[in-house]
């Protein structure tokens, strides 16, 4: 059952799976997360080295419940029975009771654990079965045996429902577990020969999901890997975005392509992204609500804006969330003429001169990322409640923004990827941004904003801005050390 493909990280997650079933009682678990990041590796590996038999059923799709339920008891059979068994014996059931009676009767009182993959394809073809399996639950598996039921897919707003309180099987779960992408300093064992900063360009790329690492080369330059796997008529990934909006939405409107396409293409407030996508203002608020439930999008609320206030806020942003989504909607869904004539090289040409910017944003979200981590451990001179942005307009863009509202401090933070040393132009720019901050930002009158600044850069510093951040206490990161610190908080691989 266990794959032969190397296995790296989880360590988290195999503990969580290991707590949440390690009762000698019956466990009733939800798994879930994007498609292609790994719940089926995860589970099979975690299963392989549970000590305990496991059942692995995978639903089929566009399946008739009658199909479903002939499947899923035969392979059953076929699991549990001596090898050579012939499966056409197995009995066939018209009401899943019986199905779940037949597997209940041959359990036995074994430990066992039952994965019941992408669960939500089995719903759509028979959406009565979430009541079938809370009826099977409550009669014979709850008080009755030492089973350990898992339900996994990558439909994560379906999934979600299920622990609703109107939801059948609502108050039977007995844990719930998310499986996230790779961090990235997680994705070096698959492209290990790439340095720290063409790694960078590849997480902004396809992110941490590991069927996408897995196949790129990293023997290659950057842009080769990216026309093999995006651009030519053979590119696995070529059709890849169409796959998760079908996957995750189970419906086929334009409009979610339109506005993820959108705001990819830098239109982050809701009145732009509704003229690009001509749509209406309550329908891009519909879409754009399904599509953050579904975790497409990303809603930003300014960091100066009081956590009480949130409810309140206006002119929130929107980002893409995913990383491959980021990248497929800015740069191949616009060149599918160019794909269609197979004008690769243009394509590449555009994409390269659009590297720098693109890989710039995820240089961001780690300044971001190390803010929080940093500030966790103690090793800011306060622990923020919040770590984001902040901006007005055309007015200023602050790229990191982290605010602790109770003893009143705030750490203002830029993120330089350029190739070239920062120097003080960009020390000052960065105070001059900052009092803009901290002019949108209330407080009690008898207190005063304590100030502290970052600045992040890919190459480093000039002995101006050195000497000059030295005096004031300014924090100075390179690129090089920040991915030093971030390695610090993440796991290291399974071996």
């Amino acid at each position: 059952m266990e794959s032969t493909t190397p296995f790296y990280h989880r360590e988290q997650q195999l503990a969580d799976l290991e707590r949440l079933a390690r009762s000698d009682r019956a466990s009733f678990i939800l798994v879930y997360g994007r498609r292609r990041v790994g719940k089926t590796s995860l589970l099979q590996h975690w299963a392989a080295h549970s000590g305990r038999p496991a059942f692995y059923w995978i639903a089929p799709r566009s399946a008739t419940p009658d199909n479903l339920r002939t499947d899923l008891i035969r392979e059953f059979w076929r699991w549990q029975a001596e090898p050579g068994t012939d499966v056409e014996s197995a009995p066939r059931y018209d009401n899943w009771l019986d199905v779940f009676r037949a597997i209940r009767r041959l359990i036995g009182n074994q430990r066992l654990t039952l994965i019941l993959d992408e669960f939500p394809w089995a719903v759509e073809a028979d959406p009565s079965l979430p009541s079938r399996l809370q009826a099977a639950w409550d009669q014979l598996f709850k008080e009755q045996s030492r089973v350990c039921l898992i339900l996994s897919g990558s439909h994560i707003s379906a999934l979600e429902r299920l622990l609703h309180s109107d939801a059948p099987l609502f108050g039977r779960i007995t844990g719930k577990l998310y499986v996230p992408p790779f961090a990235f300093t997680e994705i070096t064992p698959f492209v290990s020969r790439y340095s720290a900063e063409k790694r960078l360009a590849v997480y902004a790329i396809v992110g941490g999901i590991p069927d996408y690492l897995r196949q790129w080369d990293d023997r290659a330059d950057l842009m080769t890997s990216v026309r093999e796997l995006f651009l030519s008529d053979l590119s696995p990934l070529r059709s890849e975005a169409d796959v998760i909006i079908s996957d995750v939405l189970r419906r086929d409107s334009p409009d979610y392509a339109s506005i993820l396409s959108a705001v990819a293409d830098g239109h982050h407030e809701a009145g732009d992204i509704g003229s690009t996508a001509t749509l209406p203002s309550y329908r891009v608020a519909q879409v754009l609500d399904t599509l953050i439930d579904l975790r497409l999008i990303h809603k930003r609320i300014r960091a100066s804006v009081p956590p009480q206030r949130y409810a309140l806020a206006r002119n929130a942003r929107y980002y893409l969330a995913d990383p491959f989504l980021r990248f497929y909607y800015r740069l191949v869904e616009p060149n599918r003429l160019y794909l269609a004539q197979h004008n690769y090289e243009l394509i590449l040409r555009n994409f390269t001169e659009q590297l720098r910017p693109f890989v710039a944003e995820a240089f961001e979200d780690l300044c971001r990322l190390w803010t929080e981590t940093q500030g966790f451990a103690g090793q800011l001179p306060f622990k923020p409640e919040i770590v984001g942005s902040d901006w007005k307009g055309a007015h200023y863009q602050a790229d990191i923004v982290a605010v602790d509202w109770r003893q009143a401090n705030v750490l203002i933070g830029e993120a330089k990827w350029g190739d070239r040393l920062v120097e003080r132009a960009d020390y000052v720019k960065l105070k001059e941004r900052a009092e803009k901050v901290i002019a949108r930002m209330p407080l009690d009158r008898k207190k005063t904003w304590k100030m502290h600044y970052a600045l992040f850069a890919r190459r480093g510093f000039t002995s101006e801005v050195l000497a000059e951040a030295k005096a004031e206490r300014t924090r100075l990161v390179t690129f090089d050390q920040l991915v030093d610190d971030l390695r610090q908080v993440s796991p290291p691989p399974i071996r």
